[in-house]
């Protein structure tokens, strides 16, 4: 497969992934709400604590998939080597392994960097 090719595949993935965590923090957002007509205002802080967690996660995703897609070489191992960082920060220390799209989302971001280092050699 040509290096065009690789990188599309992985700004995919990677797009799908910053789809993944806005769709988690849209989610979380929706539930706090839920958790504060309930009257816990502690775990509604929470999900909106996670919401905008997610949502930021997202962006920089989306940022770089685009910043990975559109460049030379360098540029797409700084994007392939951010994701990666990314995905392994995201999973072990922001707890995205609490819930399904969160692990899906990083999931697919491990595997777009994966695809743009490989396409960056």
């Amino acid at each position: 497969m040509t290096d065009k090719g690789t990188r599309g595949i992985a700004f995919l993935f990677a797009l799908l992934a910053a789809l993944l965590f806005v769709v988690a923090g849209v989610v979380d957002f929706v539930g706090a709400f839920l958790f504060l007509a309930f009257g816990s205002g502690g775990h509604a802080f929470g999900a909106w604590y996670h919401s905008v967690i997610f949502v930021v996660v997202g962006v920089l995703v989306g940022a770089f998939a685009i910043f990975g897609h559109s460049g030379d070489r360098e540029r797409t191992l700084a994007a392939g080597v951010i994701l990666v960082v990314l995905a392994v920060v995201g999973w072990l220390a922001l707890g995205f392994g609490g819930d399904l799209l969160g692990v899906l989302g990083a999931l697919f971001s491990l595997i777009a960097g994966i695809l743009f280092l490989v396409a960056s050699q």
